[in-house]
């Protein structure tokens, strides 16, 4: 692989409270080699001038769905094609948006992510979930009362996104065949949700204790973890005490469980973003007024129990949710949703390296530095103290390098 010397940046390093001027970047292959006031010797590099442009890590979404058609996730009956032309345009999207890293939560697999690995469809690294993991009646099993088997025949949840299983033996056997198929983690619906099918308003916990430890424990052998969807706060603290590493959403957490998280080490995804745009897309998408109200009860809490995971030091990653090729085009507001009430520098943390930690992945991605994976954005202006340059990746990101090579330039040659 090519080797390149970024020139002059203004660059964003972990932990920084403003951006260092002047700085040459080093890449070698696919990671980065050094980092040192301007000038660095060029050698065989070649030079990018990056005077007056912000160099910072490639973005992370810890929480994604790529195989969308449409806001219901409740997809089985679609042809394969048209899911996978929905998540290539997602991907490339998701990539040309500054999102160079995704964790995906339930619903891509081994095929989708090969495809990626090997070039064949744009997008970013992928860190993926493959079904996760619902009981009966569960937050992920999609069937009305009136369903009982998807056209096949199978009892299915309807959704390529999910696998319906119960008892700690079905649970473990369904761990194990996702993480057989490369699965990065496991995931598990440890509550309804806020939006469908529970009619707004979530079920209190899902999964025995039994059923959530056997998850964690094939994680743990496979030397993973388990991320959970769970709003409630009964659902937070049983997933805790099972040993489940990140929580999904959380928005109806108390005081006191947060506190338990921070002491448990665990991370909090919240997503924002999904629920603002469902609520923003309400009469166009004809939802009833039940919902819609739950959601902005939902964010509001959300927000709360955000300060309350800053308080106590809970890492926090960022996640956005979304739903279909439509709704993916809202990535990057989750950033500027989180403006109301945090900082830029923290939200930046947020989508670099916290999620890099969180995905195992601290050192490696989220982060300028030597040794690091060449992931890396030009930016014309400055996030830490204008978030929302990001937000118009068409006008102001310049560059993308994604695993040491380009994958947009517009800047003059």
């Amino acid at each position: 692989m090519p080797s390149y010397l970024f020139r002059n940046a203004k660059t964003l390093l972990s932990g920084q409270a403003s951006l260092q001027p002047a700085q040459d970047v080093l890449v070698t292959g696919n990671r980065i080699a050094r980092i040192a006031p301007t000038p660095l010797p060029a050698e065989d590099a070649t030079v990018i001038d990056a005077t007056g442009l912000t160099l910072m890590p490639g973005l992370i979404d810890a929480h994604a769905h790529i195989t969308g058609l449409a806001l219901s996730p409740k997809n089985l009956a679609a042809p394969p094609l048209d899911l996978g032309l929905a998540a290539a345009e997602y991907l490339r999207n998701s990539l040309m948006s500054g999102f160079t890293s995704i964790r995906e939560a339930g619903g891509a697999d081994y095929a989708i992510a090969h495809l990626v690995r090997q070039g064949t469809i744009p997008g970013p690294r992928m860190f993926y979930t493959g079904k996760a993991l619902t009981q009966t009646g569960g937050g992920a099993d999609f069937r009305t009362p009136l369903e009982l088997t998807d056209p096949c025949g199978h009892v299915s949840p309807f959704s390529v996104m999910s696998v319906i299983t119960d008892g700690p033996d079905q649970v473990r056997a369904a761990a194990r065949e996702e993480l057989r198929k490369g699965a990065s983690q496991v995931k598990i619906f440890a509550s309804g949700g806020v939006v469908f099918p529970a009619e707004g308003h979530a079920t209190r916990y899902e999964f025995s204790e039994a059923e959530l430890a056997a998850a964690v424990e094939e994680a743990a052998a496979r030397g993973t973890y388990v991320m959970a969807h769970v709003y409630t706060d009964e659902g937070v603290r049983r997933c805790l005490k099972a040993g489940v590493r990140s929580i999904e959403h959380g928005n109806f957490m108390s005081r006191d469980t947060v506190a338990m998280m921070a002491e448990a080490g665990a991370f909090l995804v919240p997503t924002f973003i999904s629920l603002i745009q469902r609520l923003e897309t309400a009469d166009e998408h004809h939802l009833p007024p039940v919902i819609a109200d739950n959601l902005r009860r939902t964010i509001e809490r959300g927000r709360q129990v955000y300060a309350w995971a800053r308080e106590y030091g809970v890492p926090l990653g960022l996640g956005t949710d979304l739903w279909g090729p439509e709704a993916q085009h809202w990535q990057l507001r989750e950033l500027q949703a989180r403006t109301e009430f945090d900082t830029p520098a923290n939200i930046l943390a947020s989508a670099t390296a916290v999620n890099a930690d969180l995905l195992m992945e601290k050192g490696e991605l989220g982060t300028i530095a030597p040794g690091a994976l060449a992931d890396i954005l030009l930016v014309a202006g400055d996030p830490l103290e204008d978030i929302s340059v990001l937000l118009n990746p068409d006008r102001n990101l310049k560059l993308i390098m994604q695993d040491g090579a380009i994958r947009k330039n517009t800047l003059a040659s």
